[in-house]
């Protein structure tokens, strides 16, 4: 059944064009990766799903045991979780930063789906940019080209793919990686046996593929590109919010009295991959965010005005502590592991000097 309000939000179509959109919509969902960490963005990116999009189906990818039943019970997503997850392989290698989100290649509920992180928000119409007749995966065109150094920052240590994967002409696509918080694609559309190859590279040659999956599923996707296995095209379709001035975001996505107002056809995914958009920071451009959390807790528990916001500034609090206290282990397993690589001569050498 075509899903309520698409069909209005895709005007212009053809016959056969609105029975492909019919077709299309009984196969489709979207799909957000989430931890506990940022489970308090993905209420939010579900919500925005639920005013622009209506009801398209949700799955939730979640990292962790925390409770999802509100956005289940209210949105009716559906999960994956370390307990439900069917390849036990996935279960054991794919959860953690940079590895949930390749699970939904391969266990989507849907033959496609559109990816999202959970600190993004859809604005408008985004399955505009979906193309499943003539392309296997439709990913964001960047709006700027890279250098050799960026290139080795954000994907890829370029030396080394020339090394390892001398068959990869990396420098044919150095204008077209791009930042993997959203994209859409069909299920299936590697081997897992390319993808724990993939991995299994990852872990013996650490630092060579950056940003967790960033570097290694461009690299995965391009590769099968030039190999002809599948066909990929790119739109304009995602927004990086740090790449923009704040007042320039604030223009293209203005957030009146009555909620979102969308200019025209316009249609993105905001992502917000510096700063967060916690309520009322001065670090971003937070209103669609804003906007979406509150539309949350009014569905979920209506509430609204102060009490709403005094929840919210305390889910932020949690947040943050929770993002403090990851830091904080971090550096400890650092130091943990620089002290077990000192010689026993240098640790006998610490014990004297302190005598």
């Amino acid at each position: 059944m075509l899903h309520r309000g698409f069909k209005d939000a895709v005007p212009g179509l053809a016959e056969c064009e609105q029975i492909y959109w019919i077709g299309f919509m009984k196969d489709f969902g979207i799909i957000i990766a989430c931890c506990y960490q940022d489970y308090l963005f993905a209420k939010g990116c579900c919500a925005s799903i639920r005013h622009f999009l209506n009801d398209v189906p949700i799955c939730l990818i979640v990292d962790g045991t925390f409770d999802t039943s509100s956005l289940e019970r209210l949105y009716g997503a559906t999960v994956i979780n370390h307990n439900t997850v069917k390849t036990s392989a996935l279960r054991q290698r794919s959860f953690g930063w940079g590895l949930t989100k390749m699970i939904a290649f391969f266990e989507s509920p849907w033959p496609h789906f559109l990816f999202l992180d959970a600190d993004t928000n859809v604005w408008g119409n985004v399955l505009q940019f979906a193309d499943f007749q003539n392309y296997d995966a439709i990913l964001d065109k960047p709006c700027y080209t890279y250098t050799d150094a960026q290139i080795c920052e954000f994907f890829f240590e370029t030396s080394e793919i020339e090394k390892h994967f001398p068959e990869f002409p990396w420098q044919r696509y150095r204008d077209d990686y791009f930042c993997t918080g959203t994209f859409f694609a069909k299920r299936d559309l590697f081997t897992l046996e390319e993808y724990f190859s993939i991995l299994d590279f990852h872990q013996a040659h650490p630092g060579i593929f950056k940003y967790g999956e960033m570097g290694f599923l461009n690299f995965m996707l391009f590769r099968a590109f030039d190999q002809g296995r599948i066909k990929l095209t790119s739109a304009d379709m995602q927004v990086i919010a740090p790449d923009f001035p704040k007042d320039e975001l604030a223009k293209r996505f203005p957030v009146g009295h009555q909620g979102p107002i969308v200019q025209g056809n316009d249609a993105a995914v905001i992502h917000w991959a510096g700063p967060k958009p916690r309520l009322g920071t001065h670090a971003t451009y937070s209103l669609p965010m804003d906007f979406s959390r509150r539309k949350f807790l009014k569905d979920d528990r209506n509430l609204t005005g102060p009490q709403a916001d005094s929840l919210l500034r305390y889910e932020d609090t949690i947040s943050l502590m929770e993002v403090y206290k990851n830091k904080a282990l971090k550096k400890l397993r650092k130091l943990k592991v620089s002290f077990k690589r000192a010689t026993p001569t240098q640790v006998t050498l610490g014990k004297g000097s302190g005598n």
